[in-house]
């Protein structure tokens, strides 16, 4: 696969990335989520974004998959954060050594790698944190936004459930086939009520097979706990938005979904997929495809926000 260099005017920072479709179709942006590479992103899902008329760009966040990871940050301090702004909620703000504007600000540097001066983005569970993030810091560049199973931020939102959320911190033992069984059990959880299909267990070796690294969990999560409130924020977009949210969520509830849509108002599809877990199983490819279809269409004669992008050297 390929690698994006020089992200953000950085030497050092770089983007694994690939691409489906043709590069004169518009661009659809995926980012995925916490800990999770590009490959979630199924072959089968953007091929069938790709024969919808999009030219289709996945990519592993900073610290995951094959992308750059930060080492150098070493492990922050989780529980200490996560209890204090679980008991001080709003009057206490996390430190964090990179945060979601800074992997937004990498999304941006991948469209500017490929020249592309604006995309179509989509996000899930946390990269739909960070595509709301470039949604409302560089709006002219944002043809449309799909945040799916995401969040505004608001800490009032109810919590997924307990065993679910620590599922994800779990650490299997080393040895591949202890930590391709991981992949399957998380997986499996989240996906609830949703059934995997028998070639998950190839999925997860490819995964593992691919990169292991777990060390980049805790800094992406930190970046997660340390996010603003974009409650107030997500009102001024005026690019078409779609709120894509399984009825069966059990890490990020539905209720993240609806507050994400009240919260951008008139200007938002709330599109809730029921039985849907924390997973795109392939039994909703081609629903989602459709609702990111329909969404990309909204945008069309709207141009760019009448502002001229001009692509990072």
């Amino acid at each position: 696969m390929p690698r994006a260099t020089n992200i953000g005017g950085d030497p050092a920072n770089y983007l694994e990335y690939e691409t489906f479709g043709s590069s004169s179709d518009p661009c659809v942006l995926l980012i995925m989520g916490l800990a999770v590479q590009m490959l979630a992103w199924r072959d089968e899902f953007c091929s069938l974004l790709a024969s919808a008329g999009f030219y289709v760009v996945r990519f592993d966040n900073r610290d995951v998959g094959l992308s750059r990871h930060y080492d150098e940050l070493g492990a922050p301090p989780l529980l200490r954060r996560i209890v204090l702004r679980k008991i001080l909620g709003g009057y206490y703000q996390p430190a964090s050594d990179y945060t979601l504007s800074d992997m937004a600000s990498d999304s941006f540097g991948l469209l500017d790698f490929l020249g592309v001066p604006a995309a179509h983005v989509v996000g899930a569970s946390m990269g739909g944190m960070i595509a709301q993030t470039m949604a409302l810091s560089r709006p002219e560049r944002v043809l449309s936004l799909t945040s799916i199973m995401s969040t505004t931020g608001a800490l009032d939102l109810p919590e997924g459930e307990l065993s679910v959320r620590l599922q994800l911190l779990k650490r299997p033992r080393p040895n591949f086939e202890d930590r391709v069984q991981h992949v399957i059990n998380t997986l499996t959880m989240i996906a609830h009520p949703q059934s995997l299909s028998p070639s998950i267990r190839d999925y997860a070796e490819r995964v593992i097979r691919r990169c292991f690294y777990p060390e980049g969990v805790g800094r992406q999560l930190n970046a997660i706990i340390s996010q603003p409130d974009r409650s107030s924020s997500l009102g001024s977009l005026t690019m078409p938005v779609l709120v894509v949210h399984g009825s069966g969520d059990r890490l990020v509830p539905l209720e993240h979904g609806l507050a994400t849509a009240r919260a951008v108002g008139a200007g938002a599809v709330m599109k809730t997929v029921e039985g849907m877990g924390h997973v795109i199983v392939e039994r909703f490819y081609e629903e989602v495809v459709e609702a990111i279809r329909d969404n990309a269409e909204r945008a069309k004669g709207e141009g760019v926000h009448g502002v001229k992008v001009e692509l990072a050297d």
